[in-house]
């Protein structure tokens, strides 16, 4: 796979990959917690396969990118996808998001409606009535929150448990999303963007329905931390147009666990947008 390219964007670094034509419709891909652009290793090449350019930036603090100088809220991830959109002049892009990338990309996309040309998401969720998993709730929980982020800080303990949860992911693909846990700064990355979650931030999500082009909604089936409830609920509630393919025997990490269940919808999707447009 081609090695990721870097910028230097507000003064700090932004590490994210960048492939095929500059002249090709862009897919931007937004990763969530702990992952890191890697999450779309076996993704991206099936994208650029169908002559698009795929970019996923590692968010600031995971995977190779520098974290913020200021505090890693959900206002300033969802302001860094704007400022690194204009960085690299795009306009019209799709949008693929997973997890908290779902709710960066998504809250993103409710004040950008007019420029998602089409949209996958997975494992993710933007709608009311959402309730907090056990270990989202650890971490929005001052004290309990640091010391749980810091025993993730063993990496044996960790990679031990993600390979029971992610058992045929690729060796690289972990070491990459582990690099958020090496350094306190880093870990509460994870902290400060879980405790800055509001209310507010999820009224906007209405706009989303404005968005009339081809979207698709993956989701593991056995998935730990948003149920497939809200695969139909997204649709139901934000995207009528959507079609819903709930992945078998899969958890919540479905592009790196069963990329081979995963990619042919992936490349449908495009090749549906490709059809639409002759």
């Amino acid at each position: 796979m081609i090695a990721k390219q870097t910028m230097s964007l507000n003064n700090q670094l932004v590490s994210y990959f960048d492939i095929g034509s500059k002249d090709a419709p862009p897919v931007l891909l937004i990763h969530g917690v702990p992952e890191s652009s890697m999450l779309y290793k076996h993704i991206i090449p099936e994208i650029t396969s169908l002559g698009f350019r795929a970019i996923a930036p590692d968010l600031p603090g995971f995977g190779q990118s520098d974290r913020f100088p200021y505090e890693a809220n959900w206002e300033n991830f969802v302001a860094f996808i704007s400022d690194f959109t204009d960085a690299l002049a795009l306009e019209n892009l799709h949008l693929v998001v997973h997890d908290w990338g779902g709710m960066i990309g998504l809250r993103w996309a409710c004040d950008n409606t007019e420029k998602i040309e089409s949209l996958i998401i997975s494992d993710t969720c933007l709608v009311p009535g959402y309730t907090w998993h056990p270990l989202a709730k650890k971490w929005r929980t001052p004290d309990l929150g640091e010391k749980v982020v810091e025993a993730m800080a063993n990496k044996e303990a960790w990679m031990t448990s993600m390979k029971k949860e992610i058992p045929s992911v690729d060796e690289d693909i972990l070491e990459d999303f582990f690099r958020i846990f090496e350094k306190d700064a880093t870990r509460k990355v994870i902290l400060e963007l879980y405790r800055s979650a509001n209310r507010q931030l999820i009224e906007p999500y209405q706009t989303l329905s404005n968005i009339k082009s081809h979207v698709t909604i993956l989701w593991g089936e056995n998935d730990p931390y948003i149920s497939t409830e809200f695969a139909y609920k997204t649709r139901d509630e934000q995207f009528t147009q959507a079609n819903v393919h709930i992945i078998p025997d899969t958890g919540h990490f479905i592009h790196v666990e069963a990329p081979k269940q995963v990619i042919p919808y992936i490349k449908d999707h495009f090749q549906t947008v490709l059809n639409l447009q002759k």
